[in-house]
């Protein structure tokens, strides 16, 4: 007759069925010391009473397991502990989501929701690479505790945890501090024109006029602004970019919607920022002067070296538009030392030499991506998938060997903050905890006005009716929508994502004209995002205590940059 195991007074006394002992995981370690020192180099197969290997985690492609936690009758009823024949056995046991990352034989350990990394015993890595407790199993007290040590059970629900809406509208109104009411807007894109000088080969905008034409009118631009400050709630801040087509063909009325938005912000006892993306090419002495004079933060649109940039940023009669970028560049860059600039790679563009090009040319900042596919109707053809995938490629050994320089550079305490912004920014969420719930603030925080006075949910958007969210004259942004609700947690393809908390789910419209869903990624995005996630994981676990605290006063410095500026 079997023995009815004692449960150990103070835990939950559960019914135990006496054949629950037979589906008892072997312990692949004697003790708790020789898990955390992984003294067992081979991990054993675990089985349940019929001979299954027990609950895999889902593994991924690097043969490492994202496990997800169950939701089942461990944690409605709680873990408990029982003995027997002098063993101490827990069942009901939990564990965290999690993921394993695998270097040069290192282990890596990031609790997901925790945004936490640390380094792991390789015998317990290679156990919960394989293997996460079901309900019916008991786990052997030596690996409790090792389980405890890297922190994985969950042993407690979190009735503080913010859910996934909560989540998202407390990130609304970025980027303000004071995080106004849900459904507040704190950014406006304006489309000063929707034409260019430029005649781009790759781009998404229609050459510029975004499925329209022509300039915003003075009156429409003063409109805009009205709407951001009756839609901003109780936002202290409010910001106000500029956005083509090329809006310095529309110089008379941006210089106009400056000086309203000032004293109309003023007014409303709101502090009013601006921003502008250019090609540069129309940046003289006067215009550099003006933009330095209102503190307009300028973003250089520039594709790299001239015989890339020439070739898929030509004027509209084709010449080549490097040199009058460069010199517009270099005039803004009297007032904007850090000026930055963003280019896009196609037509397999390699994105060493891109970055070389731009630093040459004086950028501090610089942002590469992939060129966007168009949605606007017979403005491109279709993507090559041979050639999308090359190009992803490329941009993965690009991002890769980014986060190895901006460990050398944490290393040596040389980091640029401005030089390393977008590896940093990845970097960010291990440092601090803070987790990405969406990628920016799309159709929540931010607008976009086009010419005519419509609506859309961010500046990519403008020009595809099906998105366009109302007019100037009579939509009101108020409460929740479906921008909102469409935090990560909320996405099909995203919420059982390991990754999840440091992409937030990419960009909609990139989700769109890739797989025609804003709500679902394109796969090959989501490979680069994790295969980097995971470099930035080990970087980050190879650093000493000093090192990561230099990590954190750097972070805390730029944020610190960022709120100064108006």
């Amino acid at each position: 007759m079997p023995t009815q195991p004692a449960v150990q007074p103070g835990v939950l006394a559960l019914h135990v069925p006496p054949d629950a002992v037979a589906r008892e995981v072997e312990p692949p370690f004697r003790n708790a010391d020789e898990a955390s020192a992984g003294v067992h180099d081979k991990a054993e197969r675990h089985q349940d009473g019929a001979g299954h290997q027990a609950s895999p985690g889902a593994a991924t492609e690097g043969g490492a397991a994202a496990v997800i936690p169950r939701t089942g009758a461990e944690t409605i009823f709680g873990s408990y502990e029982i003995t027997l024949e002098g063993r101490v056995l827990h069942g009901n046991v939990a564990l965290k989501e999690h993921h394993i990352v695998e270097r040069d034989g290192d282990c890596f350990l990031l609790r997901v929701a925790d945004m936490a990394a640390t380094p792991v015993a390789p015998a317990l890595a290679r156990l919960l690479a394989s293997w996460s407790p079901s309900p019916g199993t008991l786990v052997p007290d030596g690996l409790m505790q090792a389980l405890r040590g890297a922190r994985l059970v969950a042993e407690e629900a979190s009735h503080e945890a913010p859910t996934p809406l909560k989540a998202a509208a407390a990130k609304d109104a970025e980027p303000n501090e004071d995080q106004p009411a849900p459904g507040a807007v704190a950014s406006i894109t304006i489309f000063l024109a929707q034409s260019c000088n430029l005649a781009c080969s790759y781009c998404y905008g229609q050459a510029g006029t975004y499925g329209g034409s022509g300039l915003m009118s003075a009156g429409t631009a003063r409109a805009a602004v009205d709407w951001l400050l009756a839609n901003s709630g109780s936002a202290s801040k409010v910001h106000v970019g500029f956005f083509g087509g090329e809006p310095l063909l529309n110089l008379p009325v941006l210089k106009e919607v400056v000086a309203y938005a000032k004293e109309r912000s003023a007014a409303c006892g709101k502090e009013v920022g601006f921003g502008i993306t250019t090609n540069a090419t129309l940046v003289d002495e006067q215009v550099a002067a003006y933009i330095a004079a209102e503190r307009i933060e300028p973003l250089v649109s520039c594709d790299g070296p001239a015989e890339v940039h020439d070739r898929q940023r030509p004027f509209a009669d084709g010449r080549g538009s490097h040199a009058a970028v460069t010199a517009g560049a270099a005039r803004l860059r009297e007032a904007f030392p850090g000026l930055p600039a963003r280019a896009a790679l196609c037509d397999g563009a390699d994105p060493f030499a891109v970055r070389r090009g731009l630093e040459e040319a004086g950028f501090a900042r610089c942002s590469l991506t992939l060129a966007s596919p168009v949605l606007l109707e017979d403005a491109a053809a279709p993507e090559d998938p041979a050639a999308r995938e090359a190009a992803t490629a490329r941009m993965l050994a690009y991002r890769r060997a980014e986060v190895a320089e901006l460990f050398r550079a944490i290393v040596s305490r040389t980091l640029d903050s401005e030089r390393f912004s977008e590896a940093l920014s990845r970097l960010a969420g291990l440092a601090t905890g803070e987790k990405r719930h969406a990628t920016c603030g799309v159709g929540r925080g931010m607008r976009a006005v086009a010419v005519d006075g419509g609506i859309y949910p961010c500046h990519r958007f403008v020009g595809l009716e099906e998105a366009r969210m109302g007019e100037l004259g009579s939509y009101r942004s108020e409460g929740l929508n479906d921008y909102h609700r469409a935090a990560v947690e909320n996405l099909p393809e995203c919420r059982t994502c390991w990754a999840r908390y440091f992409c937030g789910g990419g960009c909609f419209y990139e989700n769109l004209a890739r797989t025609g869903d804003m709500h679902r990624p394109d796969p090959l995005f989501c490979a680069e995002q994790r295969a980097v996630t995971e470099d930035l994981i080990a970087g980050w676990c190879a650093l000493d205590e000093e090192g990561k605290a230099y990590v954190r006063e750097r972070i805390a410095q730029a944020d610190r940059d960022l709120d100064q500026r108006p």
